[in-house]
């Protein structure tokens, strides 16, 4: 089984959790694929609340929560110390959009983010470029995982 962070998961295979029409194609599609991690992004959960968090907890996957939207260093480990209280974990699927149009990261706040939520306990799962230098600091601020891009976000590209 792979492990992260010392955590044994099912599946490698991550699957996000926004935009599906319904909460039942949302767990059919956890089904099919079978995904061992799911992503939720709280910023994006709606308002939803209890009823969202107990859809994700009867999915029986792992769940990444992210900083999806955060533009700033202060933004993402803001989002992230409320998605650790609200989801109940350490892991933090740690995304800073650089550019509005490509979603493209923000290297350099990327990294400084890393550190902060490293020292403060967090377990980092960085959403980056496939720079090797990025990755290499990430891994020095404390990462143990990387998750580079295989293309833009939005473009259906992986």
């Amino acid at each position: 089984m792979p492990v992260f962070y010392g955590t044994e998961v099912e599946s490698p295979l991550m699957l996000g959790t926004a935009l599906y029409p319904s909460p039942a194609i949302l767990a059919e599609a956890f089904a099919a694929s079978k995904a061992g991690i799911a992503t939720v992004s709280l910023r994006r959960e709606g308002g939803e609340g209890q009823a969202f968090h107990s859809l994700i907890r009867d999915l029986n996957v792992k769940v990444l929560p992210n900083t999806a939207g955060c533009h700033s260093v202060k933004e993402a480990v803001t989002t992230a110390h409320m998605a650790r209280e609200f989801f109940d974990t350490p892991w933090i699927k740690l995304e800073v959009i650089g550019d509005h149009d490509t979603l493209q990261p923000d290297v350099v706040a990327l990294i400084e983010a890393a550190r902060i939520l490293s020292e403060d306990g967090f377990q980092v799962f960085p959403y980056c470029t496939e720079d090797l230098t990025v990755c290499a600091r990430l891994l020095d601020a404390g990462c143990q995982v990387l998750m580079p891009w295989g293309a833009p976000i939005g473009s259906g590209r992986g």
